[in-house]
């Protein structure tokens, strides 16, 4: 559902999993916030539109925290919790009647706010509230909403470089195949681990010389995984295992 241009006043009817303006609805709560980051035009003249933008991350910030994943990892200022009681958004509120799912009739709040900005901040906190954020993508950089529950970092949106593919595609197949790389990886190291406690246990080889072992070997692997995340083709990645596990074996 595409989300209308707004007009003020306007009024909204906010329900217990969803929200409503005039007939349209309804929506998810986040997703006017997630439009105006966008950079959609919601018909509103909001002055530093950047400056209403950086208010409203930090408040997803500083109260959202609960939410995982939410906006974008960051160091959270002060900024938001002492200025939060002071801003005041203007508004009257009453309740009405909204067909349920399934049938019957909701309780639902109806808000009458005077502009765009108070009418982002009020819909933000109803998202935090229901569990709901604008979020990055981290492939394309595009914001979407995130719905509660939902644990992905990727959007729906065509993946750069794909003609049909969507980040959340291509995101989950690069997270599964550096999971396994990560894998093979730490299958190498235990294997070797196993191989040289052995030959402590043995007498073949000095607690003092394995200490050394085990930290040189853990460093290569960490860095082995870091390199794989990098690479460009899999002969590239076949060279950076074979890599680690000679060097795993060298003793």
């Amino acid at each position: 559902m595409s989300f209308p241009r707004l007009t003020f006043p306007l009024t909204a009817d906010f329900g217990s999993d969803g929200y409503w303006i005039n007939d349209d609805g309804p929506f998810q709560y986040g997703a006017a916030v997630t439009e105006f980051f966008c950079g959609n035009d919601l018909a509103d003249n909001v002055g530093d539109s950047l400056l209403l933008m950086r208010r409203l991350e930090e408040l997803l910030q500083a109260f959202g925290g609960h939410l995982h994943p939410y906006a974008q990892e960051q160091s959270v200022s002060r900024g938001p919790f002492s200025w939060l009681e002071e801003m005041a958004v203007e508004s009257s509120v009453r309740f009405v009647s909204r067909p349920a799912d399934g049938g019957g009739n909701t309780m639902a709040e109806r808000w009458t706010v005077s502009c765009l900005r108070d009418f982002l901040y009020l819909e933000l906190g109803k998202a935090i509230e229901h569990g709901n954020a604008p979020r990055q993508c981290r492939l394309c950089g595009h914001w979407f909403l995130h719905e509660q529950g939902d644990k992905t970092v990727y959007c729906n949106r065509i993946a750069p470089g794909e003609t049909e593919k969507t980040c959340r595609e291509v995101g989950a197949r690069a997270v599964f195949e550096n999971k396994i790389r990560a894998e093979e990886t730490w299958k190498l190291y235990k294997r070797a681990y196993k191989k040289y406690y052995a030959r402590v246990m043995k007498g073949n080889m000095s607690r003092e010389e394995f200490n050394a072992w085990v930290e040189h070997a853990a460093a290569q692997r960490d860095f082995t995984i870091e390199l794989l995340k990098a690479a460009k083709s899999e002969e590239e990645r076949a060279r950076h295992i074979e890599a680690l596990r000679e060097d795993l074996n060298r003793l």
